[in-house]
């Protein structure tokens, strides 16, 4: 009766790896595919100064006249995702 109830469990999880793995095949298949090549003109008098990868996203930091900048973009489709401006003597 053990053995019995065994080999329907490791079969189901079997059946349910399988799954998984079908699962993870069809999403990254169906992932817009990653852009050849972006370009995005720099703001007058911006210099990069950093920038960082964060999940799926990329994060540039920027400074133009003391303001610091920092930009967001889409790492597969290059597509920017939005803009931080912190201008200098600002207050939160």
């Amino acid at each position: 009766m053990g053995l019995k109830a065994l080999v329907i469990g490791m079969g189901v999880l079997i059946v349910a790896g399988v799954a998984v793995v079908l699962v993870t095949i069809v999403n990254r298949s169906l992932a817009p595919v990653a852009a050849g090549e972006v370009r995005w003109q720099l703001p007058q008098g911006a210099e990069v100064r950093d920038w960082r990868v964060a999940g799926d996203d990329l994060v540039i930091r920027l400074e133009q006249d003391g303001a610091v900048l920092f930009w967001t973009f889409d790492r597969r489709s290059g597509q920017r995702l939005g803009e931080v401006r912190l201008e200098p003597g600002s207050k939160p």
